[in-house]
């Protein structure tokens, strides 16, 4: 990958950086070849009214496909494409679980699917859904 810049973790991601006292702060957990995180939005993330803000979810997606390929598969990428499809109104103030998975592609581009339930709540249909195309770059520090 001659020629791309190489991106460096300083642990003040928006998304998961623990120095950020503005950020999210997520925390991922492994479970097989998918990762998760849990997160439990307040009005400080609303959208309209005791709605989690789209973005914010946009947000939480994009950062756990991107640590579901560092984590799991080895790869530092960066986002090339991210779609969001918002099914429900996601609430707030109820613990919210993110979960990410390798779906396809081949390098340097893969492709990652995820979802966005409520914790404890396996059953039906996802609140929100997103598919990245993310694509392979050096990293240090994470």
């Amino acid at each position: 990958m001659a020629g791309q810049s190489t991106f460096v973790d300083n642990d003040f991601c928006f998304a998961c950086g623990a120095l950020n006292p503005a950020g999210l702060q997520l925390v991922f957990e492994r479970d097989g070849d998918v990762l998760f995180t849990r997160f439990r939005p307040s009005q400080l993330h609303q959208g309209w009214r005791d709605v989690l803000h789209g973005g914010v979810q946009a947000t939480v997606f994009d950062d756990l496909m991107s640590n579901c390929m560092f984590r799991i598969h080895g790869l530092g990428v960066v986002t090339a494409e991210l779609t969001t499809r918002f099914r429900s109104p996601v609430p707030l103030d109820r613990e919210l679980e993110f979960r990410a998975w390798l779906s396809g592609g081949k390098r340097p581009l893969w492709e990652l699917s995820a979802e966005c339930r409520i914790h404890g709540e396996s059953g039906g249909r996802p609140l929100s859904t997103a598919r990245g195309r993310f694509m392979e770059t050096p990293t240090e520090g994470r």
